[in-house]
């Protein structure tokens, strides 16, 4: 129970006294005071005359009413954090789903422009093996976003390579001049893997004539892919340069010895 009373008195302890001895009780350890000054003491003529008293309200609670306050509070507390919490659930829920929302449009989109890609290129090969009249057949298939290989298999694979590849390179490079946003690359039976090791043989042998006998060499025209695994291999060498010379599909990689 509170008790509460007006007091006049010069300070704050005399204040409690008074208020205790009106009310008639003694503080314990289960209660508390709260004494709050409302008028302040002056004095009187300048202290010749004494001090005038202040007011003070005296308010004496106990611990258990104290308690009730913080539970009642704690408790009002958490339904008003429930509702601001179900409030940015909900809002947080609806972000996601316009989220999703948004990035499954943008997968079709992306699926249906990947399938038009798949099918322009699939309408030029098979224009090219039919005006060729081979006897193969070919799969599509997407390696990364812009990356599409073509894999041919068939009676007519021989063809298809060329001489150290080149009937190969130059499909190649024609259907990349045909068809834009995306790059293309064929290969017949892992024909590629097995020209890289070959390249690197040979760039090794390049590499060791020209710092052996000072000579430049100049090797023939490679599409870019080939000419990479050139240029990988002689950078080994920290006494070569290497660099390309030429237009596309005629570029060639220069060997030669630094100065």
């Amino acid at each position: 129970m509170e008790k509460t009373i007006e007091i006049k008195a010069i300070d704050k302890e005399k204040a409690l006294k008074r208020a205790l001895n009106i009310l008639g009780v003694e503080l314990t350890d289960n209660e508390t005071v709260d004494i709050v000054e409302k008028v302040a003491p002056r004095k009187k003529f300048f202290g010749l005359l004494g001090i005038e008293p202040g007011i003070y309200d005296v308010s004496i609670k106990t611990k258990q009413e104290e308690k009730k306050e913080v539970k009642e509070h704690k408790e009002h507390k958490p339904y008003i954090h429930k509702f601001e919490k179900e409030k940015t659930e909900k809002h947080v829920k609806t972000e996601k789903v316009e989220k999703s929302e948004k990035v499954e449009k943008i997968e079709k989109i992306e699926k249906l422009a990947h399938t038009e890609q798949e099918k322009e290129i699939s309408e030029k090969v098979a224009f090219f093996v039919e005006k060729m009249k081979l006897d193969i057949k070919y799969k599509i298939r997407r390696v990364k976003e812009r990356l599409y290989v073509v894999e041919f298999f068939g009676k007519d694979n021989a063809l298809i390579i060329g001489q150290k590849g080149k009937t190969l390179n130059s499909f190649e490079y024609l259907l990349n001049s045909m068809i834009k946003n995306c790059k293309i690359e064929i290969d017949v039976e892992k024909f590629k893997e097995k020209r890289n090791d070959t390249l690197r043989v040979l760039a090794k042998r390049m590499a060791e004539k020209v710092s052996k006998t000072g000579k430049t060499v100049r090797l023939n025209a490679m599409p870019p892919r080939e000419r990479k695994v050139i240029h990988e291999v002689v950078n080994k060498y920290p006494d070569l340069d290497t660099f390309s010379e030429g237009r596309d599909p005629k570029r060639y990689i220069v060997i030669k010895k630094k100065r």
